[in-house]
């Protein structure tokens, strides 16, 4: 199917923001779509790469659609331009840093008032019943996806792991994942991608929320697994209000999971950056654990990509 070419989709976004080619940032990784982006985020526009993402692309707007007009305790995109054949979307967006960039330098009471901001917001998602067309997961379904992602890009990691640190890992996926995948079985609507990425934080410590893609119905424990930062994680349970929501162990696992899913994704897009610092997470997280791992700091762990994936 026939796609546009970024000269045209700039085309696009100048006529329809009124703004020049130097206030606007093109981010080429993405793996769906190419993005647009004006001043810091204020707008963005998402060109599907080809007529599969087109259809992801349609359920996104489908979603935003549903969000538009309601009151969120964090801010959320705002859908306003969208192409009929699907070709393109653009939004209000959120400004901010990914939690992950800040998350470190965050004191403990600035942890509690973040997770108390996305806990009221799942907990404002999760009750939205004025859906159509939307698709479900259980649990066991999403744990046979995960471990089929995993197997898929197993090969990749090759370039990062020895043999032994690879067997660590195949046996946490075969073993402890399906194990970390436990919840309430009450399906809901939910982001289903709410994780450090996701999350943005500005100046003032106000959440925003963005790329509502995967949103479907999953269990409800689904939104806190992205979260590995315990008082953040429990702050969020207590807004929600609901009980544990999600285990300890099963949050912990979930994210080691994560992490080794984005590093197979920042390998395929040869994200130098997103490798080096999933590779050491996993290294601290599911390896050797994160005493043993800091006492190993000084040693560099540099991965060799090669130019064919």
């Amino acid at each position: 199917m026939y796609c546009m070419s970024t000269e045209n989709e700039l085309k696009i976004v100048k006529r329809l923001t009124g703004v020049d080619d130097n206030q606007i940032e093109v981010i080429e990784i993405g793996w769906t779509s190419r993005v647009y982006v004006i001043g810091n985020g204020k707008v963005v526009f998402k060109f599907p790469r080809n007529a599969k993402f087109r259809e992801e692309s349609k359920h996104e707007v489908a979603v935003l659609e549903l969000l538009k007009g309601r009151r969120f305790s964090v801010s959320v995109p705002v859908l306003n331009w969208t192409s009929p054949d699907n070709s393109f979307f653009g939004y209000y967006g959120v400004e901010g840093k990914p939690l992950g960039e800040v998350i470190d330098g965050l004191s403990e009471q600035q942890k509690v008032e973040i997770g108390m901001q996305m806990g009221y917001f799942i907990k404002q998602l999760h009750g939205i019943k004025e859906y159509s067309d939307i698709k479900a997961q259980t649990l066991d379904e999403q744990t046979e996806e995960y471990q089929e992602w995993y197997r898929k890009g197993h090969n990749l990691l090759k370039e990062i792991f020895s043999e032994s640190e690879l067997k660590t890992i195949d046996d946490f996926f075969e073993n402890k994942v399906p194990k970390s995948m436990t919840g309430s079985g009450e399906l809901v609507f939910c982001h289903g991608d709410l994780d450090y990425n996701n999350t943005l934080i500005n100046s003032n410590n106000q959440v925003g929320v963005i790329d509502f893609g995967d949103a479907r119905l999953y269990d409800k424990s689904q939104d806190f697994r992205g979260m590995d930062d315990e008082i953040l994680r429990d702050a969020m349970i207590k807004a929600y209000g609901s009980g544990e929501v999600i285990s300890k162990a099963a949050a912990v696992a979930s994210s080691q999971m994560i992490d080794v899913l984005n590093l197979i994704y920042c390998i395929e897009q040869r994200d130098l950056e997103g490798i080096n610092d999933y590779q050491k997470r996993i290294r601290a997280k599911i390896l050797y654990g994160n005493k043993h791992y800091h006492q190993k700091m000084d040693k560099k762990y540099a991965p060799v990509v090669h130019d064919g994936h």
